[in-house]
């Protein structure tokens, strides 16, 4: 607090501190809308997966993992030091690659993929954590080789094989979304990076080759059509286009306005598939109708938008770049399996943010809304309780 001066009012023993200079506000304006929109954002997505699986124990699991979500959301937000975030980025990445190796190994299989590792009462899906713990690695790189010019490609062979060693073992799960998924993230902080021309343009053309040889020596034949059912939705309707039908029809019997809680028949009479997971918005849009999804969208934009002013506030790179991450994690998730919902980008199995029912995914989101809590008290100049 700056230095005070006293007036006297007209009132008789009344005193008045003036201050000479600004006081900082204890408040923080982004951490108060955070938590606002996440609440409501929870509200949202618990009240749509009770009606999604109802008559299953979706609902009250997912109630225990958001427990546990928000007790990590607590303690990163207001009691571990943001430091040991940085401190241990590249061992927190390296027990996800651990993790993910065992999946391969010793993993759990559902609907044709190993994706989940069961340890005693515990189901995880390291793909998820891969979604934070990648990102955070690649800040802490660019924090600690900090330089003028602008990188080139082996300057950045780090960051390479780290992003391409996580890819590589959630595609052999196979998991070509979430590997994807992860991909972005970590294009979207590069784009605040300075990188040099020549290397962008070789980076830009090996992933053309990539897609290619992709396509050609490593997509299964079911991902080839989720692919080719953009272009023709019509083509296989009861087989690989069968989930995008019924998510279309969904939707859009939702209207304006909804057919009212627990009362969507593409819902309730099961026509919908993976309504608690890949198709949980498009229960929200058949029963709360296109104004209610505009509100979600809404809110999923100002979380964004908070994550950017977070970044943007940063005391550091580090707190930027991992606050860029998570924005983009965010809105990418939300943007993706809505364009998934509508048909207008292939089912790739790929998780509503809050809404889709998983402990993992819930986990990763929580602990992220956490890191950007304690990053916006690091640059308020205010420390963590530990």
């Amino acid at each position: 607090m700056k230095n005070m001066t006293f007036r006297h009012s007209d009132q008789k023993n009344d005193v008045i501190l003036i201050p000479t200079g600004e006081i900082k506000d204890t408040r923080s304006p982004l951490q108060i809308l955070l938590c606002l929109v996440l609440a409501l954002i929870i509200i949202f997505a618990l009240t749509n997966l009770y009606s999604a699986g109802i008559h299953t124990g979706f609902f009250y699991m997912q109630i225990r993992h958001f427990f546990i979500g928000l007790s990590f959301f607590l303690v990163l937000g207001w009691i571990l030091p943001f430091s040991y975030i940085q401190t241990y980025a590249y061992w927190y990445l390296g027990l996800v690659i651990l993790l993910l190796g065992l999946v391969l190994v010793v993993g759990s299989s559902a609907g044709g993929a190993q994706r989940w590792l069961e340890i005693g009462p515990l189901r995880l899906q390291p793909s998820e954590f891969a979604k934070i713990a990648l990102p955070i690695a690649i800040a802490k790189f660019f924090a600690e080789h900090r330089q003028v010019q602008p990188y080139t490609l082996k300057e950045l062979w780090p960051v390479i094989v780290m992003t391409m060693v996580t890819f590589g073992l959630i595609f052999l799960e196979p998991d070509l979304g979430t590997a994807g998924f992860c991909l972005l993230i970590v294009t979207a902080q590069l784009v605040f990076i300075r990188l040099d021309i020549k290397s962008v343009g070789l980076v830009a053309a090996g992933g053309v080759v990539a897609l290619v040889a992709g396509w050609t020596l490593f997509l299964k034949d079911y991902q080839k059509l989720r692919i080719l059912n953009l272009v023709n939705p019509h083509m296989d309707p009861y087989g690989s286009g069968y989930n995008s039908a019924q998510s279309l029809i969904a939707v859009g019997s939702g209207g304006g306005f909804g057919k009212g809680y627990l009362h969507g028949t593409q819902t309730q009479l099961q026509f919908l598939p993976a309504r608690h997971t890949d198709f949980v918005f498009s229960v929200f849009a058949e029963e709360q109708g296109f104004w209610a999804c505009l509100v979600v969208f809404i809110l999923f934009v100002c979380l964004t938008y908070v994550a950017l002013m977070i970044a943007r506030q940063a005391k550091d790179s580090f707190s930027a770049l991992v606050g860029v991450g998570i924005a983009a994690m965010i809105f990418m998730g939300f943007t993706i399996n809505v364009a998934m919902i509508l048909g207008i980008f292939p089912v790739v199995g790929m998780p509503f943010p809050f809404f889709s029912f998983g402990g993992s995914a819930m986990l990763t989101n929580m602990a992220a809304m956490g890191l950007l809590i304690a990053m916006d008290r690091e640059a308020m100049g205010r420390k963590n309780l530990l």
